[in-house]
């Protein structure tokens, strides 16, 4: 412990003698760390993410619906376009690889932020606790918007922080281009845009020629990723954006075909299921004990901002009944500003007391943390994966005539319609889980509950039940569940209502 807490004063004496080398130096490790992680087992099954072959149609020519803002698919273009690529596997390497570059810029831009507020070390630390969560580590890896909206979230806190230390034109313009960028992301970026503009807007006394430019600049920032994407496809315009944005508020509002209420007394799914094994329970449970420290015994009011956003995405995310449990995506906003007010807390409050202290927590969360992260990523081994595991099994016994009723990357029938199960032999399901807990929820359509009752029964025709420690994750090495239709044809919903 001692040795330990020598070597951090001899770094902190480095750092002072050499500042900019020591920064440069600590955003190459940042950075290498998450471009490590993000390229490790980048050839993830495709096909297994359910909307990964539809990013590869739009790049290619496929109209957007607009479901989902277009700044992936542009920037997805650009690389197919400077690697003259033609397969849909290169469409889909040029996507991930856009992922790859965000997450590993987002890291980067969290050290910057953290850096301003904290001492040199405890900012890398906790910046590698970041890029090397499951949350950022995971979701490198897929070719959808979560990794942009991260970029964006970290570049409108960067944009923010600079403007504190120094309001000028050049900051206004840097905040506005991140603000914009956020809802070309995903639309649900637009909420973090309007809570970081009113906190700019009252904490630097923007004013109204402050204010306008900023919004200015946002504004043409969205317009030029439009236009961009327009320019990349017929047929289009903006009132297929408007639709596009429509179709995601009445999603978010109605939710899938499982809801969770929070009225029904579903509350905090994302904190549980999602939020805990995005950064692991001891890294929650070190940051929420400093998080407390800091907000009752030091009133620390920039702890107080960084928790308070985390709270609000929380609550929002909370309102809505569009959770799936096992997709962590939802949370990756509270991440963010959650281990950003851990990382502060944990430099300031707890090193006033304790600085050995500090660094022994700070310490664990990397260790703990990282070690969760390397394990997912290193089950998306398209060899390690359930789903080969499970189509292996079924080979290795004979089985034929088998359906999923999830995509999973391999060559066997897959179908969403349960009454067509009639028609096969084995089902191969990983979405047994989904409706077994559904039966248990309230307020659900009569249809969750007539699934929950197929499974319940089909439970004792099951053949394999394949999963992987470090998996259900996303869409890391789900449980797979393997079911003999033919002795359990009485199960399927179509057999019931004939008998």
């Amino acid at each position: 412990m001692a040795h330990v807490f020598s070597l951090g004063l001899r770094f902190q004496g480095l750092i002072a003698a050499r500042p900019q080398a020591v920064t440069v130096a600590s955003l190459a490790a940042i950075v290498g760390i998450s471009l490590a992680l993000g390229f490790y087992n980048l050839d993830f099954l495709y096909g297994a993410h359910v909307d990964e072959p539809t990013k590869v149609a739009l790049v290619a020519d496929k109209p957007n619906s607009y479901f989902h803002p277009p700044l992936l698919i542009v920037l997805a273009r650009g690389v197919v376009w400077l690697v003259s690529a033609s397969s849909d596997l290169d469409r889909l390497w040029a996507g991930r690889f856009v992922s790859v570059m965000a997450m590993t810029a987002a890291s980067a831009l969290f050290y910057l932020v953290m850096a301003r507020y904290i001492d040199r070390l405890q900012s890398v630390i906790w910046s590698c606790v970041f890029a090397s969560s499951p949350a950022i580590a995971v979701h490198a890896h897929y070719f959808k918007e979560d990794a942009l909206l991260v970029l964006a979230i970290c570049l409108g806190l960067h944009a923010l922080v600079r403007l504190v230390e120094r309001t000028d034109l050049h900051n206004l313009i840097y905040l506005g281009i991140a603000l914009g960028l956020a809802p070309s992301a995903k639309y649900v970026g637009f909420l973090n845009s309007v809570g970081l503009f009113a906190f700019a807007l009252w904490y630097c006394r923007l004013g109204v020629r402050g204010g306008a430019l900023v919004v200015v600049a946002g504004a043409a920032t969205i317009l030029a990723v439009l236009l961009v994407s327009f320019a990349g496809e017929s047929g289009t315009g903006l009132g297929d954006v408007l639709t596009g944005l429509a179709r995601e508020l009445r999603h978010a509002e109605d939710g899938h075909d499982l809801k969770e209420w929070v009225w029904a007394g579903n509350g905090f799914t994302h904190l549980r299921h999602h939020l805990l094994p995005s950064i692991t329970a001891m890294t929650f449970l070190i940051g929420l004990g400093a998080i407390c420290l800091a907000l009752v015994k030091d009133r620390d009011r920039q702890v107080a901002a960084f928790a308070a956003a985390a709270i609000i995405w929380l609550f929002a995310l909370e309102l809505s009944p569009l959770k799936i449990v096992g997709q962590m995506r939802y949370v990756l906003p509270v991440v963010i500003y959650f281990l950003l007010a851990a990382g502060i807390d944990c430099s300031r409050s707890v090193a006033i007391r304790s600085r050995a202290g500090a660094m022994v927590l700070a310490l664990v969360a990397l260790t703990v943390t990282a070690h969760a992260g390397i394990s997912y990523v290193r089950n998306m081994n398209p060899g390690k994966d359930t789903r080969t595991r499970a189509v292996e099994f079924l080979t290795a016994n004979g089985m034929t005539n088998v359906v999923s009723d999830y995509p999973i990357g391999h060559p066997v029938a897959q179908t969403w319609d349960y009454e067509a199960l009639a028609s096969y032999d084995y089902l191969l399901s990983l979405r047994f889980e989904r409706y077994l807990r559904g039966g248990e929820l309230r307020a659900q359509d009569s249809q969750v509950y007539e699934l929950a009752s197929m499974f319940h029964c089909l439970d004792g025709y099951a053949v394999a039940t394949i999963s992987r420690l470090y998996g259900d994750y996303g869409f890391v090495a789900p449980t797979v569940r393997i079911y003999d239709l033919k002795r359990g044809a009485s199960c399927i919903p179509a057999a019931k209502s004939r008998m």
